[in-house]
């Protein structure tokens, strides 16, 4: 993984991740993180697979509270799109990625959305 690339795939527990540079600064990047999980339907802020519903937000606010060193903002994504969630990073992405993903893959794993 190359952390100053805008566009970076990799494979996380036989999933293929993705993040993708909206923001570059001098001090940050922000970045929106898509991960593929089959039968998830993104609706908005809201993901759906089979009765269960969940806000990407709570994916979001699970990253917040496991205090990643260099994640400076988790939130729910734009709108518009099919990520999971939305970084703010004060270090380089390749650095936060895998501990981001990591607790993403925990809190969708206990709602059975992977």
């Amino acid at each position: 993984m190359d952390g100053r690339d805008d566009n970076v795939t990799f494979t996380y527990s036989g999933r293929i991740v993705k993040w993708q540079t909206l923001e570059r600064a001098k001090d940050y990047e922000t970045v929106v993180v898509f991960v593929e999980m089959e039968g998830v339907e993104h609706a908005g802020y809201l993901m759906r697979k089979g009765d269960v519903v969940i806000a990407k937000g709570e994916v979001a606010k699970a990253v917040r509270d496991a205090g990643i060193e260099g994640v400076e903002m988790a939130v729910a994504p734009p709108l518009d799109t099919n990520a999971l969630i939305m970084l703010r990073v004060n270090r380089p992405v390749k650095d936060v990625i895998e501990d981001v993903v990591d607790i993403a893959f925990g809190f969708l794993r206990e709602r059975g959305f992977i």
